[in-house]
């Protein structure tokens, strides 16, 4: 089971519930060789275990810049534009990150 990821509208409400893959999570922090002061908010999803992060207004936006950056980079490109997809809409307030 990978990281849960729920976007949260203007209003407060839940959106969406869809899923970071776990081989993909596995790539960013054991073979991606990503250094963790460029990538700040990305490596705050590191901990499987305990990832309990939310993102709203500029760490949302730098979250989401991380990801753009690396999405060239990733054999998991259609994963990363999914959730960008997912993340990036104009209705996104805030997302939260959950692990197990």
């Amino acid at each position: 089971m990978g990281l849960e990821i729920l976007t949260y509208n203007k209003k407060g409400e839940k959106n969406e519930i869809f899923e970071i893959n776990e081989n993909f999570h596995y790539w960013l922090f054991s073979k991606a060789n990503l250094n963790p002061k460029e990538f700040i908010e990305i490596f705050k999803i590191k901990d499987y275990y305990k990832t309990n992060t939310q993102y709203s207004g500029k760490d949302l936006q730098i979250f989401i810049q991380e990801l753009e950056k690396i999405k060239n980079l990733t054999p998991y490109k259609d994963e990363v534009k999914l959730i960008l997809t997912k993340i990036n809409g104009e209705n996104i307030e805030k997302i939260r990150i959950t692990g197990d």
